[in-house]
């Protein structure tokens, strides 16, 4: 008898280890999960204040140069706006690193800014390729460049995901 109920014991004991490790494993599979989407959530909100903090930074030479295509002579004649546009294309630069490293979330910098860091390269886009060859530096900028490539591709391949489309004025 005393055989029997130990080897109910070992069997329910066995059972328990399971039980246990079953449950241990639901927690981890949860915990992931809401880890997984705090992270998610901190991107979106570092990419948020990032490009906030770029754009309060940068406006008055944004507001300087309006929209208006600069070239390397234009840009080195002043050196006041020398340094800005530099310091501008240097932060450029790091946001578009986060966002091929992953640190940064690209469909909500898309979403957000995605038409006008098109038009902000192709402002400067003269200026970035004459730079790359008076400094012999031809990767200069790449990853802004990439970055609005990988932008333009996106817009083109999701219209629907286009925020701006909708406030476009249809023709009658």
């Amino acid at each position: 008898m005393l055989k029997h109920i130990q080897e109910y014991l070992s069997v329910a004991e066995s059972l328990f280890v399971i039980i246990g490790v079953f449950f241990v494993a639901i927690q981890i599979r949860q915990q992931t999960k809401i880890s997984r989407a705090d992270h998610d959530r901190q991107k979106k909100q570092s990419t948020i204040e990032f490009y906030n903090s770029l754009s309060s930074s940068s406006y008055q030479l944004l507001d300087a140069i309006k929209s208006r295509p600069l070239n390397l002579s234009s840009v080195n004649s002043d050196k006041a706006l020398r340094k800005s546009v530099i310091r501008y294309l240097s932060h450029l630069e790091r946001l578009s690193i986060g966002v091929a490293t992953d640190v940064y979330d690209f469909n909500i910098l898309c979403l957000m800014s995605g038409r006008y860091l098109i038009k902000k390269y192709e402002q400067f886009e003269v200026y970035i390729n004459e730079s790359r060859i008076s400094k012999a530096a031809p990767m200069l900028y790449k990853e802004f460049e990439l970055l609005v490539a990988r932008i333009k591709k996106f817009r083109k391949d999701h219209p629907e995901q286009i925020a701006d489309k909708s406030m476009q004025v249809k023709p009658l």
